[in-house]
C-alpha cells in the first residue's frame, strides 16, 4: 500500500509537463491539473491497517475516523521544506498544506477494499461578504480623518493582522496584531518591562482586555478560554487584565524572535490559534471603542470607560 500527499501550489514557475523526483522511499510531483499546479509526495507504507481511515457507527450515525497524522508527519514535513526553500528556488509563494489530500494507493488485489475510504481532502470555509455597505458607512469613514488622524495606522495593522487569521497564518497574525497594541499603548518601549507598565497604565486597553474574557468566557466554544486559564495556571497567575498583558507580551517576545522555542509554531502555527484569537478580539473591540469615544470628550471618555470596567470586574470577579 501507498499513501500519498496532494496539495495545491502555487508560484510564479511553468511547466512544459509533469516534473518528477525520488529520494529514498519518497516519490515527488508536481503537475497541473484543471488549470492549477499541484505538488504530490507518495510513500509506501507497511501495517496500514494501523493507520488507515475507519468507518463506524455511534447512536446510528456513521462516523468517519481519518488517516491517523502520525503516518504523514514526515510528509508534511518535506512539503514545508520545499515551500520554504521554493520560495528562493522556483518562486514557490504557497503550498495549500491545510488543504491536503490523503490518498491511499492499493498495489496489490488483496489491498483492494481494504479501506473504506481511500481519499480525504480537508477544505477551508470560504469567507463569504454579509454586509452591503451605505452611505453612512462612507461618510463616517471620511469623518473619522478629521476626528482620528492617525487611526489608520493601528487599523493597518489590524488589517494586516486580520488577512494572515483567515488565511490561518496564526502567528503572523498574532505579531500583527500585536503591533497594533504596541503603536496604541507602548509609549514606544520595547523592553518587556517597560512595555508591561505602560500597558498596564491604559483603561482603555484593560477595557478591551476585560470585554474579550467576558466575551470569551461565555462563548459556546470554550477551547479558547481553557487555553487562556491554561496559561495563566502555569503562570501560577488568574485570569485577570494583568495577567493577559504578562502573557501576549511574553508571546512577542518569544515569537518576534527566531530560535529553538519559536521555530516549531512557524511549521504547526494551528497551536497558536488561541494566542492569535483573543488577540484578535482584543484588537477588534479596540477598533470599536476608538471610534465609539472619538466624539468624547476625555473626561466623558475617561467616565464611560471606568463605569464600563468596574461592571466588568463586577461580572468576571465578584464571586472569587
Amino acid at each position: 500500500m501507498k499513501l500519498q500527499l496532494c496539495a495545491e501550489i502555487e508560484g510564479h514557475f511553468l511547466l512544459k509537463s509533469k516534473v518528477e523526483a525520488k529520494r529514498n522511499q519518497y516519490d515527488f510531483e508536481i503537475f497541473e491539473k484543471e488549470g492549477k499546479y499541484f505538488i504530490s509526495i507518495t510513500k509506501p507504507v507497511k501495517n496500514y491497517m494501523d493507520y488507515a481511515p475507519k468507518l463506524y457507527v455511534k447512536d446510528g450515525v456513521i462516523h468517519i475516523k481519518a488517516t491517523k497524522p502520525e503516518i504523514y508527519k514526515d510528509m508534511a514535513e518535506w512539503l514545508y521544506y520545499i515551500e520554504a526553500m521554493g520560495a528562493f528556488n522556483f518562486e514557490v509563494t504557497k503550498i495549500h498544506i491545510d488543504e491536503l489530500e490523503v490518498k491511499w494507493i492499493y498495489e496489490t488485489e488483496e489491498e483492494k477494499g481494504s479501506i473504506p475510504i481511500t481519499s480525504l481532502k480537508r477544505n477551508k470555509k470560504k469567507h463569504k461578504a454579509s454586509k452591503y455597505l451605505s452611505d453612512r458607512n462612507l461618510l463616517n469613514l471620511i469623518l473619522f480623518r478629521k476626528m482620528l488622524p492617525e487611526a489608520h495606522i493601528p487599523f493597518s495593522y489590524y488589517r494586516q493582522a486580520k488577512t494572515f487569521f483567515d488565511n490561518d497564518n496564526y502567528y503572523f497574525a498574532f505579531i500583527n496584531y500585536f503591533m497594533m497594541l504596541e503603536f496604541c499603548f507602548a509609549d514606544g518601549h520595547f523592553h518587556k518591562k517597560d512595555v508591561i507598565n505602560s500597558f498596564k497604565k491604559s483603561i482603555l486597553l484593560k477595557l478591551c482586555v476585560l470585554s474579550a474574557i467576558s466575551m470569551i468566557k461565555n462563548d459556546s466554544k470554550v477551547e479558547n478560554y481553557k487555553w487562556l486559564m491554561e496559561e495563566c495556571k502555569v503562570r501560577h497567575k488568574d485570569v485577570n487584565f494583568e495577567s493577559v498583558i504578562y502573557l501576549l507580551i511574553e508571546y512577542r517576545g518569544l515569537l518576534s524572535h527566531a530560535s529553538e522555542r519559536s521555530n516549531k509554531y512557524l511549521f504547526d502555527n494551528y497551536k497558536l490559534r488561541p494566542l492569535a484569537f483573543i488577540t484578535s478580539v482584543i484588537c477588534f473591540l479596540l477598533c470599536e471603542y476608538i471610534q465609539v469615544y472619538s466624539c468624547s470628550s476625555k473626561e466623558d471618555k475617561q467616565r464611560l470607560i471606568s463605569e464600563k470596567i468596574n461592571k466588568l470586574e463586577q461580572e468576571l470577579f465578584a464571586k472569587e
